[in-house]
């Protein structure tokens, strides 16, 4: 197997201002690009990324646009991890949950597009301060599960 991307890792720290969901969107899309997602998954996986950094805003920083959140992005052959650290308020993993789709409103359904875009979606409270979200999206010939679904609830 070609080991062309096997332990790249590129990193970006932005205050929590919306301004910059733009750059976050357009490094995302075409580093999955990079790694020969099609420009469909691409797309979803730059989605999934922008309402989980939303949520950071809106949630753990309560509409604070100074503060700090940081995007690490690790290229792998089989697929693309990405990290989203934010210094805010904790909160339990087993309270995030999706909104009943027939619960017809604006609004509220980033966690429910995260977790159906990515194969795995992990909330790590561990650090001192704040949460580290990893989100891992496997190239289809690669991942234990193509049609997604692993989420590490």
């Amino acid at each position: 197997m070609n080991s062309l991307f096997q332990d790249d890792v590129i990193t970006i720290s932005v205050a929590s201002n919306p301004r910059f969901l733009t750059l976050i969107r357009c490094m995302v899309f075409n580093t999955a690009l990079l790694l020969k997602f099609s420009e469909k998954i691409s797309r979803e996986i730059m989605l999934a990324v922008d309402e989980a950094i939303t949520n950071v805003i809106k949630h753990s920083y309560n509409q604070c646009y100074e503060k700090e959140i940081i995007v690490s992005l690790h290229l792998k052959n089989d697929r693309l991890e990405i990290h989203i650290r934010d210094y805010g308020k904790k909160t339990d993993p087993s309270c995030i949950k999706s909104r009943d789709l027939n619960d017809i409103k604006p609004g509220g359904l980033g966690v429910f597009f995260i977790r159906k875009i990515m194969d795995h979606v992990e909330y790590d409270t561990s650090p001192e301060e704040g949460t580290l979200l990893k989100l891992i999206k496997y190239k289809t010939d690669c991942g234990p599960s193509p049609a997604g679904g692993h989420n590490g609830d």
